[in-house]
């Protein structure tokens, strides 16, 4: 949607660097999303919104709003890096990462975007996905997250269906045990006790992902920020445009 936050020719001199292919990798994602929505919308156009911390690197905001299809839709990133601060450190520590002591510098890499629909016969939906290192003393310590949520207000099977086939079948890819295990993560993650009931339908998340290697990693995040568009576009695209009342509204 712009230039990368990054300077170019520090991008091009490090072009095997995970840094560098993380940021093209998601940029490339937000450009994707950000066109496919504004097609379905029938030619809506995100406002694009570039900004930079003091700390070191910044991000891209793209927004659409008040669309015919679309009420509001976000689709972000963030190239950022500094040093972490104690709480992070110990927070980061407290999931079982291995940190030292004193100034650690990182590097976060990341894309996030909910889209909401006019249409309450439309299913919200929620992804991100994201990458994170760390310079200790005994190196560089990484890991992927992220995960991919549907928010249906009318549940719709073959919807369902189809969501989560998209993102099994990205899954299975990788591991055949990457989809029940990060399915089920997804519904705990989502959980809301106090309602005894969880958030949506799920769809996958993960956290820490560091195994087997890190190119094996970053494609595996690759293909689940890819399967964003298949899994989603399809859905309500019969009943995006059609007439709801006031009572579906208010759910």
């Amino acid at each position: 949607m712009t230039i990368p936050i990054t300077p170019v020719k520090k991008l091009e001199e490090a072009p095997n660097d995970m840094k560098t292919r993380m940021e093209l990798m998601i940029m490339r994602v937000q450009a994707e999303v950000c066109r496919a929505l504004e097609k379905e919308d029938d030619g809506s156009k995100f406002v694009v919104d570039k900004w930079y911390r003091k700390e070191g690197g910044g991000g891209i905001t793209c927004v659409l709003q008040d669309g015919k299809v679309f009420e509001k839709a976000g689709v972000n990133i963030s190239i950022v890096s500094g040093t972490l601060p104690p709480g992070a450190v110990a927070q980061m520590r407290s999931r079982g990462k291995n940190l030292s002591q004193g100034q650690l510098p990182f590097f976060a890499a990341g894309i996030s975007a909910v889209i909401h629909p006019k249409n309450p016969m439309v299913p919200t939906m929620h992804f991100n996905y994201r990458y994170f290192e760390v310079q200790d003393v005994d190196g560089v310590q990484w890991w992927f997250g992220g995960g991919t949520d549907l928010t249906p207000y009318y549940l719709n099977t073959a919807d369902a269906v189809h969501f989560h086939s998209t993102l099994k079948n990205a899954c299975d890819k990788h591991d055949k045990s990457y989809y029940p295990k990060f399915k089920k993560w997804c519904d705990d993650y989502f959980n809301i006790p106090h309602r005894e009931e969880r958030r949506g339908i799920g769809g996958i998340f993960f956290d820490d992902l560091d195994t087997p290697n890190q190119e094996a990693c970053f494609k595996f995040a690759t293909d689940c920020a890819d399967a964003v568009i298949p899994c989603y576009i399809p859905l309500g695209r019969a009943v995006c445009v059609t007439q709801y009342n006031k009572s579906q509204m208010m759910l």
